[in-house]
């Protein structure tokens, strides 16, 4: 009796032993299946308020599907040749999927088509690059987003005008097809002088330096479109230190709080709002569904919609004002 006791207890400590192996293994196995995914955005400045929300989208898309992500970004929009250097670094480690938004709409491409040769699968968001290498682009559809823009200046043009557009970075496929929408609406527009594109590379000071500079030297500007975030806020500053108030028509893009203050005051009449939380929460689905081998929409557009101080206060229009930010 003693004996098959011995054995009882021999085998029974085996299959635990069995059950304990079997767990960590399955474990371990389903680790290494988790899905990876590199974000590489265009900055991961904290002061721009837009890529803190797409990111919150990133974050949220990743806890929702179980996926590894990492964030990655440079200081400056305008730093294209660290953002190749970052693209690269990602391929080095072999993610599943790496979401690129783009600072430059050629420069990209040579390290992008380089993503696709390595075998990993490659989701563009917000800004695209000169190349088809992308399994699926998410982003605003700029050129009609422009369109918006020029529709809301011209809606307020009753005479003779001069605009002007403040761009971030000239090389950027959103700042393109944005300016490409606005001169589509108002570059043949009867009366309408366009007085050119300012680069405020990437920069609220710059950009506020800028308008300042134009409103000084032009005391008849009717209009400024900023094309961004920054851009915005900078041309509104000056707008206000000027005391331009309602003498020159801002129409913006985004929704930071600096630009939905600046639309309650009436300095801002219009702001293009797009929807940077979408956009990052669908960059990690799509690439979670292809990595999966599923087929993903070549283009995903994430819409825009024209806010003023007039629908500034529906319900609907709120909650895309006032997104959930970094609080993670």
């Amino acid at each position: 009796m003693a004996g098959s006791h011995k054995w009882v207890t021999t085998a029974v400590a085996l299959l635990l032993i069995a059950v304990a192996v079997f767990v960590y293994g399955h474990n371990g196995l389903s680790a290494k299946k988790k899905i990876e995914v590199t974000v590489i955005l265009k900055t991961i400045d904290t002061s721009v308020e837009f890529w803190q929300v797409l990111i919150d989208g990133v974050h949220e898309a990743a806890q929702e599907f179980n996926v590894n992500v990492q964030v990655w970004g440079t200081k400056s929009e305008t730093d294209v040749d660290e953002q190749i250097a970052l693209v690269e670094k990602a391929i080095l480690n072999k993610p599943d999927a790496i979401v690129l938004a783009a600072t430059d709409y050629e420069r990209l491409v040579p390290v992008a088509e380089k993503i696709k040769k390595n075998g990993i699968k490659l989701i563009i968001v917000d800004s695209g690059i000169k190349s088809d290498a992308a399994d699926s682009i998410v982003t605003t559809d700029n050129v009609s987003a422009g369109r918006e823009a020029g529709e809301a200046m011209k809606s307020l043009i009753k005479d003779k005008a001069k605009i002007a557009i403040i761009s971030y970075v000239k090389s950027a496929a959103s700042h393109i097809d944005r300016e490409k929408g606005v001169h589509e609406v108002l570059e043949n527009y009867p009366g309408i002088e366009m007085l050119g594109t300012y680069n405020g590379e990437g920069s609220e000071q710059n950009s506020y330096l800028l308008a300042m500079e134009m409103l000084q030297q032009h005391n008849d500007v009717f209009g400024i479109i900023g094309l961004n975030e920054p851009t915005t806020v900078g041309a509104g500053r000056a707008i206000q230190e000027l005391g331009l108030k309602g003498k020159v028509q801002l129409i913006g893009f985004d929704s930071s709080f600096n630009e939905i203050k600046l639309l309650d005051e009436g300095v801002m009449n219009a702001t293009v709002l797009q929807r940077p939380f979408q956009m990052g929460y669908l960059s990690i689905k799509t690439a979670m569904e292809v990595v999966k081998g599923k087929k993903a929409a070549k283009l995903i557009d994430t819409g825009s919609l024209l806010i003023t101080k007039k629908n500034m206060y529906e319900e609907e229009n709120q909650k895309l004002l006032f997104p959930f930010v970094g609080n993670e």
